[in-house]
């Protein structure tokens, strides 16, 4: 297969906690200093469903909850479920600071690899899908959870600065099919919680922080991933 360009992301994050209202004022706010993203829809944002897999030992699981400053999380994303690609991607992370690494991949492709078929990382030629790759075979990486949500997302361009805020979490951890228009998932988190994510190159914009009010939130020191995990957990461990 064509050798595919990889799309390299590194970047600040910070994540909070936001309630229903909290959520409604800041949105309020927002659309009036920063620009909407061109995928999202009015009122509801848009979709995102994502598979993360982990090792036999559950490496990522047990950096996450171990506070392993250095960590990676291995995940596959789509945003429609009749889209003809899937984006594949390494969500590094060393305390606040992210770089992630994506490459895109075919339908044809995800299914395979859903079902174990890692060679067909190798029909790319392309070193991120090859790292992938080498890390599943020695690990023995599986498919652990799928996680859907709706995602209202504004941006500016000073400091590369995106504000997103993630709402009605649900995941299933039963069937690694994301392509499926009917995978029954349940909620994660309260109805009436969100997350904010800030993410920025360098430094925060300071008229933003104003704006913000950052402070005044609480901090989310959980994963998406971890949540899932322990709330869809198959053993006791994974709770720990």
């Amino acid at each position: 297969m064509q050798n595919q360009t990889n799309l390299k992301v590194n970047r600040t994050e910070l994540k909070f906690l936001i309630s229903n209202n909290e959520y409604i004022s800041l949105f309020e706010k927002l659309k009036h200093i920063l620009d909407k993203d061109i995928h999202s829809r009015k009122g509801k944002g848009y979709f995102i469903r994502s598979l993360y897999f982990d090792s036999h030992n559950d490496k990522c699981l047990f950096e996450k909850q171990g506070g392993i400053m250095l960590r990676k999380k291995f995940r596959m994303r789509i945003y429609d479920f009749d889209c003809k690609e899937a984006k594949f991607e390494i969500k590094n992370r060393l305390n606040n600071h992210i770089f992630k690494e994506t490459a895109t991949i075919t339908r044809s492709s995800a299914i395979n690899i859903i079902k174990g078929n890692y060679e067909e990382l190798l029909k790319y030629n392309n070193e991120l899908l090859n790292r992938i790759y080498t890390t599943f075979n020695l690990g023995n990486y599986k498919p652990k959870v799928v996680i859907d949500y709706y995602r209202d997302a504004f941006k500016l361009d000073l400091c590369n600065t995106r504000i997103t805020v993630d709402k009605n979490i649900e995941a299933n951890n039963a069937n690694p099919n994301i392509f499926s228009k009917n995978l029954h998932t349940i909620p994660i988190m309260s109805p009436k919680k969100n997350v904010l994510e800030i993410k920025y190159d360098k430094v925060l914009p300071e008229f933003l922080k104003l704006i913000l009010q950052l402070n005044s939130f609480e901090k989310f020191s959980f994963s998406k991933y971890v949540l899932s995990r322990r709330l869809l957990k198959k053993f006791s461990w994974e709770d720990n």
